[in-house]
């Protein structure tokens, strides 16, 4: 399988303890609600000599659970996992447990660098990257490197009008285009237009996408 995006790695520089760092065995810690990408992921990496044990959760709660008991080194976290936001486990364990590094996933093709790094993130991994390509990765960061893909995708780079975001904000809210329409005082027509104009500039479908990217790219709370 080939690679549908490179991921650019900044190694940690050299130092007197750098190379014992390296050697050191991690804990690694997935969170994903998706069984098979969890089993998958905890079977690569936990195969791997300098992972100490992989750890597997199914929501934020039980991560921050798992955390506390194991206190793991690295925290592979999907942004698209149900129930408690993924953003508070990101705080708990700036807060709580700064020495963890934690690193994204999503299966979303925009991956927001500087949301994640808002978050404390050092890496973000889009799921549909080849097994080498996660494996090397994680393995940076566990090297005190960082890892994210070229060319990702910025939420400044989305240049929304006010009134588009207005909009969007709506739709995300649950509004249907009527509801929307008479919030802002705009015609139905005007509302689908500028509806339309948020899903190609996010470069989305349909409104569940559009919402999915939003949060994403720290467009919407």
């Amino acid at each position: 399988m080939e690679a549908t995006m490179s991921i650019t790695l900044e190694a940690k520089a050299s130092g007197p303890e750098s190379v014992e760092e390296r050697c050191r065995p991690q804990r690694v810690l997935v969170v994903d609600d998706h069984e098979l990408t969890q089993a998958g992921l905890r079977a690569v990496l936990g195969c791997e000599p300098w992972v100490a044990s992989c750890l597997g959760a199914g929501s934020v709660q039980a991560a921050w659970d798992i955390a506390r008991r194991h206190h793991p080194q690295i925290v592979l976290l999907s942004t698209s996992v149900q129930g408690r936001p993924w953003t508070d486990l990101c705080r708990l364990l700036q807060g709580q447990m700064p020495y963890v590094k934690i690193v994204l996933m999503s299966a979303d093709g925009a991956v927001p660098v500087p949301l994640a790094q808002s978050r404390g993130a050092v890496g973000f991994l889009p799921t549909q990257l080849p097994v080498p390509g996660i494996v090397a990765a994680v393995r940076r960061v566990a090297e005190g490197g960082r890892a994210f893909p070229k060319g990702a995708a910025k939420a400044d780079a989305v240049h929304l009008s006010r009134r588009e975001l207005d909009v969007l904000r709506h739709l995300v809210a649950g509004l249907s285009n009527p509801e929307v329409a008479a919030r802002l005082n705009l015609s139905r027509h005007t509302v689908k237009q500028h509806a339309s104009g948020v899903y190609r500039k996010l470069g989305v479908r349909n409104r569940a996408e559009a919402a999915s990217r939003a949060h994403m790219l720290g467009l919407v709370t």
